[in-house]
Order: C-alpha cells, then sequence, then structure tokens
C-alpha cells in the first residue's frame, strides 16, 4: 500500500509535543472565545475536516459546503438526497426506473465518483451502509452506497460535505469526500408538517396511442414482427406520483441537564409511470393473424417511473451532561420503508409461459422491497485538566427483503404460486471510536499546536437469506401417466424452458451468503499555525483489514492568509477504499439449460473456484492520491467566494467483469479451462475485480451573497458550479494466469463509459431566497451538461443534452407559528430528449415503452406542484 512520505516534519512535530507545556483544548478555547471578535463568533464553526475546535468555514484548509435546514428543505422534495442534489453542484443522484433493487434504494455520488466513494457520518460518526449491492445497468454500477433517506430531513441541523480526500482523517471510503450529517439538539419547541404534492405533467416527445389500424375488412395491421400498427395523437398527459409527508418534531429536557429530541417522518407516493405504450402482440396469433382482442387491450402495461412506497422514519438525539466537563450522548435511527415497482410485462401470447389460464392477458410482476434500517450510536465525551475526548460505540443494520407477486413460475403451471418470497439481503457494521486532543505550546510556533490522536475497531457482517424454492427451481415436464420426461440426449424437459419466477429477485440455495471482518485503525492528527498568515494541518492513519491486509495513509493540507479577505489554500493525501463484503462474497446463480447440460451462471465471488481459475482473487483496497488548489475571496463585505481545483487519482478500482463465457468463444474457452481444474456444473460467470485505474479532474466553485433592504427584506443570493471529468487510465485486470481474455472482453467498452459517465461534464446552481415581514421567495435554478448513457455498442448511445430545471417557492406567514408555502418543481415541464422517433413504422417497440434515459441527472418526472402547512411551537 501506498506510504506518505512525511516522516521528517512527523517526527520533528513530535518530538516537539514531548517538550511543550499542555494546555486542554477546552481551556485553550475558552481563552480563543474571549478574544475573538464579534465578527468570528458569527462565523459558521466546522466540525468536519479539522479536529482543531473553533475553525470556521472560511477558515478551512479544505473545501467545506455547510448547508443549513432551512436551505435544505426549501423546495418540494422530503429526501435528503434530492435536497442535497439541488442546493450542492458536486452532489449527484440519479432516480432510474425498471433496475430491481436499485429503484428502492437509489445510490448518490460526489465528484463524479462511485457511490461508495464517499464516507457518510452522522454525529461525526460513521454511518452504516445498505445491503443493496448495486448490479444493474445504472451510475455507480457495482457499488454499495449509504441510504441517506433512512435520515428524516427535519432532524437535520445542518449538513457538512468536505470536498476532498480524507481516508488519513476517517477512514475508508473518505477518496471523493464525506458528508456529515448533524442533527438537531434543541430541548425545547418543535414543528409539525404537512407536505402534499403531485406530478402534473405531459410526457415530452411520446406519442398516445389512440388505437390501432385496421384494413378494411377490419384486420389489425402490422407494424412489424408482433407488433400492431397503432394510431398515435398528442402526447401523453400524467397527473400521477401523489405524495402526502406528516412530519413532526419536538424538543425536550432531560431534567435540569440533559435533553431529547425527536423527529417522526411518514411518507406516502404513489407511483409515476413515464412509458409509451406497448404496441407489441398480447395474445396469441389466430392462423397468424392477430387476435382481435388486439384492438381493445390495455396498452399502458409498463411501469417506467418511481415506485409506489410508504415509510416511517423515526430519530431521536438525546444528551445529558453529568457535570461541567462531561456528556453522555446518544442517536438512535429507524426506518421501515415497503416499496414496490414493476418488471417487464409478460404478454399472454409468449406460449413458453404456458400459463393463459391464469393470465389471460398477460402480467406485470411487481417486485416489493421491505426494507429496515435502525442504527445507535452511544458516547461520552468530554474534557480533564489537560485532554479533550469522546469515546463512542455505533451500530446499524440495513435489510431487504424480497417478495415478488402477480407473476408464476412457468414450469409449475397451473400450480404455480403467484406469490414469491425472494429472500433477503442484510448488512450490520459496528464500531468503536476513542479520540482525544489537547492543545499544546511549541515553541517558534505563531499559536499553541493542536494535537489529535484516535483508535477505531470496525466489524462488518453480510448475508444472503434464500428465498422460495419454487422462485429459482424449475418443476421437470410430466407424460400423461405422470412420468418425468426426458429428450432424446437424456436430459430432463423443462416446461417453458426453464423460466423460473417471472420477473421475479431472488435467491437461492446455493446463494446463501454469511460472512464477516473486522479491522483496527490508529490516527494521529496536527494543526499549526507556523505564522500569523501561514497555517498546516498533517493526518496520518494506519488500518489493518482482517481479509486484505494493512494500509498507511497521510495528508498535508496548508493555507496562507495574505489578507483579511483573500487566502490560497491546497492539499495532497492519499487514500483508499476498502472493497465491501458485498463485492467480495454476493452471490446470485441461476441454474440454466445449455444444449441439455444444466449448468450455474451468474455472479460468483471473486474468490470462488470457478472465479479463481479464471484469474480472480482476493479483491484488495482501492488506492487514491487527491490534489487540490484553491481560494477563498471576500471581495466585498457580505461576499465570499471559493474555488479550488482537484485531481482524484485512483488505483485498482474495483469493478464487476463482464460476464465470461457467455458467447461462443467465450464458453469454449471458459469450458477448457473449467475442465482443466475439474469444475463441474458451472458456465457463464461475473465477478469483481480490482480491474481499472481512473483520474477525475475538476474545478468546485461557490459563492454567497446577501442584502438588506430589498423590497423591506433580506436576499440571500447562492451560486455554485462543479466542472468534472473521469477517465479510465488503465484497464489492468487480467483473466487466468496466462491472459485469457483481452482487456476489453474482461472489462468492455459500455462498463467503460458507465464509469466515466457517473456525473454530467458540468452542474451548476443559482438561488435566490428572499425573506420579507410576512412573505418569502425562493427562485432556484440547476443546470446540468451532458451525459451519455452508454448502450452495447456506440451507435446505441443515447446523449441527454444539457438542461436547466427551474423551482420557485411561495411562503406566507399566516400567524407567527403558522406557515404556508407552495411551489413547483421543475417549472417548466423540463424532460430529456426522447429516444422515440415519431414516425411509427420505424420506432422499436422499446423505444416507445422505455422513452427516457436512465442516465439523466435530473430524471425524467416533469412538473412536480406542492403545497405545505408548518406549525412551530
Amino acid at each position: 500500500m501506498k506510504q506518505f512520505s512525511l516522516s521528517r516534519v512527523a517526527s520533528t512535530l513530535l518530538v516537539s509535543l514531548a517538550l511543550a507545556p499542555a494546555t486542554s483544548l477546552a481551556q485553550q478555547e475558552n481563552q480563543n472565545d474571549q478574544n475573538a471578535s464579534a465578527e468570528q463568533e458569527a462565523e459558521q464553526i466546522l466540525i468536519l475536516g479539522t479536529r482543531r475546535p473553533g475553525r470556521s468555514v472560511v477558515q478551512s484548509n479544505v473545501p467545506v459546503d455547510l448547508i443549513d435546514s432551512d436551505t435544505l428543505t426549501a423546495g418540494g422534495f422530503n429526501d435528503i438526497s434530492r435536497q442535497l442534489q439541488n442546493v450542492v453542484p458536486s452532489f449527484n443522484f440519479y432516480q432510474p426506473s425498471l433496475v430491481d433493487g436499485t429503484e428502492h434504494i437509489k445510490p448518490a455520488s460526489l465528484r463524479g465518483l462511485a457511490p461508495d466513494q464517499t464516507l457518510v457520518l452522522v454525529n461525526g460518526r460513521r454511518f452504516h451502509s445498505s445491503a443493496l449491492l448495486n448490479l444493474n445497468g445504472t451510475s455507480g454500477r457495482g457499488s454499495v452506497s449509504v441510504d441517506l433517506n433512512s435520515i428524516p430531513s427535519a432532524a437535520i441541523e445542518r449538513v457538512e460535505i468536505l470536498r476532498d480526500g480524507a481516508a488519513a482523517q476517517y477512514g475508508s471510503d473518505a477518496i471523493a469526500g464525506v458528508i456529515n450529517i448533524i442533527t438537531k439538539k434543541d430541548s425545547e419547541g418543535g414543528m409539525v408538517s404537512v407536505t402534499a404534492g403531485s406530478y402534473f405533467t405531459e410526457l415530452d416527445g411520446v406519442p398516445e396511442m389512440t388505437g390501432v389500424q385496421t384494413d378494411a375488412s377490419g384486420n389489425i395491421l402490422s407494424n412489424g414482427s408482433n407488433r400492431v400498427a397503432g394510431i398515435y395523437g398528442d402526447n401523453i398527459s400524467r397527473d400521477d406520483g401523489e405524495n402526502i409527508n406528516l412530519t413532526a418534531n419536538i424538543g425536550t429536557s432531560l431534567g435540569d441537564d440533559g435533553y431529547l429530541n425527536i423527529t417522526g417522518d411518514f411518507v406516502n407516493a404513489n407511483s409515476t409511470n413515464r412509458a409509451g405504450y406497448d404496441d407489441g402482440d398480447t395474445y396469441p396469433l389466430i392462423d397468424g393473424n392477430f387476435d382481435p382482442r388486439e384492438a381493445t387491450v390495455d396498452r399502458n402495461r409498463f411501469n417506467f417511473g418511481a415506485p409506489d412506497s410508504e415509510s416511517y422514519t423515526v430519530l431521536a438525539n438525546a444528551g445529558y451532561y453529568l457535570n461541567d466537563s462531561a456528556e453522555l450522548y446518544s442517536t438512535v435511527t429507524f426506518q421501515d420503508k415497503e416499496s414496490i415497482s414493476g418488471a417487464f410485462f409478460r404478454e399472454a401470447g409468449d406460449e413458453g409461459l404456458l400459463i393463459q389460464d391464469i393470465y389471460p392477458n398477460g402480467f406485470t410482476p411487481q417486485i416489493m422491497a421491505e426494507i429496515t434500517d435502525w442504527s445507535f450510536l452511544a458516547g461520552v465525551k468530554g474534557s480533564t485538566e489537560h485532554w479533550d475526548y469522546n469515546a463512542s460505540v455505533t451500530t446499524g443494520t440495513n435489510e431487504v427483503d424480497y417478495t415478488t407477486f402477480n407473476t408464476a413460475n412457468p414450469t409449475y403451471g397451473l400450480d404455480t404460486p403467484t406469490r414469491f418470497y425472494g429472500g433477503q439481503l442484510a448488512s450490520t457494521q459496528t464500531t468503536f471510536n476513542f479520540d482525544a486532543s489537547r492543545f499544546l505550546d511549541v515553541p517558534g510556533l505563531f499559536s499553541p499546536l493542536s494535537f489529535a490522536i484516535g483508535a477505531e475497531y470496525r466489524r462488518d457482517d453480510f448475508e444472503i437469506k434464500s428465498g422460495d424454492e419454487e422462485a429459482y427451481t424449475n418443476r421437470q415436464a410430466l407424460d400423461d401417466n405422470g412420468q418425468p420426461v426426458f429428450d432424446d440426449s437424456g436430459a430432463p424437459v423443462y416446461p417453458g424452458n426453464g423460466l423460473f419466477a417471472q420477473g421475479a429477485l431472488y435467491f437461492s440455495d446455493t446463494s446463501q451468503v454469511d460472512v464477516d471482518r473486522h479491522s483496527y485503525a490508529f490516527y494521529v492528527d496536527l494543526d499549526a499555525d507556523i505564522t500569523e498568515r501561514w497555517n498546516v494541518t498533517l493526518a496520518g492513519r494506519f488500518e489493518d483489514y482482517s481479509d486484505f491486509g494493512t494500509t498507511s495513509n497521510g495528508k498535508l493540507a496548508t493555507r496562507y492568509t495574505f489578507s483579511p479577505s483573500f487566502s490560497v489554500r491546497s492539499s495532497v493525501s492519499t487514500g483508499f477504499r476498502a472493497p465491501s463484503l458485498q463485492q467480495q462474497y454476493y452471490t446470485a446463480i441461476n441454474t440454466n439449460f445449455v444444449l441439455g447440460q444444466m449448468l450455474e451462471v451468474g455472479t460468483i465471488a471473486s474468490t470462488a473456484p470457478a472465479a479463481v481459475a479464471l484469474g480472480g482473487s482476493q479483491l484488495q483496497a482501492e488506492e487514491s492520491t487527491n490534489i487540490s488548489v484553491g481560494f477563498t475571496w471576500s471581495p466585498i463585505d457580505r461576499l465570499t467566494i471559493t474555488a479550488d481545483a482537484y485531481r482524484i487519482d485512483i488505483d485498482d478500482r474495483v469493478v464487476l467483469s463482464e460476464t465470461l463465457g457467455d458467447s461462443d468463444d467465450e464458453a469454449a474457452i471458459v469450458e477448457r479451462v473449467f475442465a482443466e481444474n475439474g469444475i463441474e456444473g458451472v458456465g457463464a460467470v461475473r465477478f469483481f475485480m480490482n480491474g481499472v485505474n481512473s483520474r477525475t479532474e475538476g474545478i468546485d466553485i461557490v459563492a454567497n451573497y446577501s442584502l438588506d433592504d430589498v423590497f423591506a427584506g433580506t436576499l440571500n443570493l447562492s451560486a455554485g458550479a462543479n466542472f468534472n471529468d473521469t477517465e479510465v487510465s488503465d484497464v489492468v485486470a487480467s483473466a487466468g494466469p496466462t491472459d485469457l481474455f483481452e482487456p476489453d472482453q474482461l472489462f468492455a467498452r459500455r462498463e467503460r463509459a458507465r464509469l466515466e459517465n457517473n456525473a454530467p461534464d458540468t452542474k451548476a446552481n443559482l438561488t435566490a431566497n428572499w425573506q420579507g415581514e410576512a412573505v418569502s421567495l425562493m427562485l432556484r435554478a440547476n443546470y446540468y451538461g451532458e451525459v451519455t448513457q452508454p448502450g452495447t455498442i456506440s451507435a446505441t448511445d443515447i446523449t441527454v443534452k444539457s438542461a436547466t430545471i427551474f423551482d420557485v417557492e411561495i411562503g406566507y406567514l399566516i400567524t407567527d407559528d403558522l406557515q404556508a408555502k407552495v411551489g413547483v418543481n421543475n417549472l417548466f415541464d423540463k424532460y430529456p430528449e426522447s429516444a422515440v422517433i415519431t414516425d411509427a413504422p420505424d420506432v422499436g417497440q422499446f423505444d416507445y415503452i422505455l422513452p427516457y434515459p436512465n442516465f439523466s441527472p435530473y430524471g425524467f418526472q416533469g412538473r412536480y406542484a406542492y403545497a405545505k402547512l408548518t406549525y412551530t411551537f
């Protein structure tokens, strides 16, 4: 692993520590407070990015965004991910559809990197990840993310986003940066809020199918293979996605020396549907002609949009002061969520299904994800004569149970169940932390040196439990006498060609996994004012993992103040991300029949015998080098501008291989390798590997300005922009001891493009908030640059063109305690350009059904109008 070459600086500083007189951070901070000016006292103080107390946003050596609760909740969205997307240019949140589990827990990313390359903290402590592994063709494919939306936004006091590599300070995952969610601690007061809204939209470029074309005899005309000729009218209008959100927050005291703050949140969101009309045949042909019922069948039968969902979320934050120098604290979160999405429609005319008696008009399987997420944080912090300390334990679990209904396993014929339990994914993380810090008077420094040390122990668990056997097994065909049927080669015959439960998410008994690992870490953090104008911070961290070994990382950051209004800053660091247990051990195997032979096909662990034979091995940590340089500038009163350029090099990124053995040429190679290694019953497989190196470069610009006495009110303006580019610099993976496959066979063009298109090349936002005595107005514009959704070949790539999305919100104080707001997100009903060709005879069936690309960075839901009523007490 990479070593940070700052040993000489570190040793010099550590020798000085041993000789220096000591004062506690708390004592020094009291002295600093007494000497601080009124302006300094008004500055916003950071927790993230530094362990030196009292550091403000403008004093930070690295870029940090600080978003307060009012800014976060402005607008109609109630989930943190979409709220952050609207106010943080470097933050991206995709909302894909028809992508199985990823539709229910959607990943977010920072600076165009993978979702699992950003560390998430709650009240300064690591928050657990979800159990879900994103395996579908979406942005962030192959990653495991934190479900930010398991935290109710009404419980948040503010969010700090560190946009810089910070693995040396906080550990694994902090390659792109760190998101720290700080929750409310109020011991009195509270609020109750109700928000209701709906989408009112017209699908751009998707014509409505108003009927079918017939000849003079009334026979339905064909529009191509197995498709009826449609009659199309104007664009489709949709009023859907009705949403209601009930939220309450209350603070109360715990005796004379404590507080308890509780937030409850209920969300019920109906599904949206942005699918076009399906012109495929529904029923079996009659003497080569369409069934007459095709003329009247409902063709709005695909679900392409947001799922139906209902969630109950609670967060409780508590603290109790044992004395003037010690506090017990705790944070508890819980969410129960049920989300339902549709799979692809199954036509009754598909003879392989053989279940027309159950679903005479075809069927759309419905996938239900039942998600349970909880966490518990408890600790004690305080100060002694010389030290400040913080000791804590946090544990969290995310469980996802899959059930598919309105479906069937065709091999069971009329005996098939129509509801299948698919199994469970479960992930648990438990972390013990101890931090200690102090100020030390070091000769030659302008001010006392901030010195911090700490240790961490973490345990990760991952489990896959199998579902109903009928979901993942095929029942052999029986003859008229009830005896099993075999073909001429002696292989068993399965009705429907072995289709399993249709549209289902399921795990077989061979997919079951129960694994764990542990790690421990030690860190040191130094912050020194070399002169009145020059500050330097140095951090180092050592970690040891039970699976892949050790890693050492470091960070050096500095800031030089040329004047009270202008400073330059820079940082360089190494970092890492430990491969998740999901990436190492996730197994989803289906049994397929190839030339009469039963073979297991699917995703397997990288250390499974079949993977090892093809070059798989124990995954190693991703390694990164981050470099940034920027400035902070306040040219006039109340105007602050920051700009930071960055470069992030990541080696040995963990990626999912292509499916090896799913083509004739590859199948021959795979079959030979497996035979040579004595592996039987395994066909085409894919697995995770340390496959590629990448480079991400970009610039972040943020500006804030406020004005008084603007139309008898206060106007706050904020603007930001992120320019970002990621490229795969090298494919480093190989398969087998003799390089059985070329790099492009292991990590092909499409996967490379997905990694490089995790974010738009440019994203910018401008927000204006005006607050009068009783009336408020918020106007916001978000600009999204181009994104390309890759196809299997370049000719099928879809470019999502740049777009600007406008939001508006008006508020009115009915009384001092009661406020009403109305607003519209996506005011002008902007959509990504439809892929549909309006000349019906030339358009493909799925172009109509799925008219918008999942890679659209602003989604494809259209205009959303809402009303909000909030009572504060």
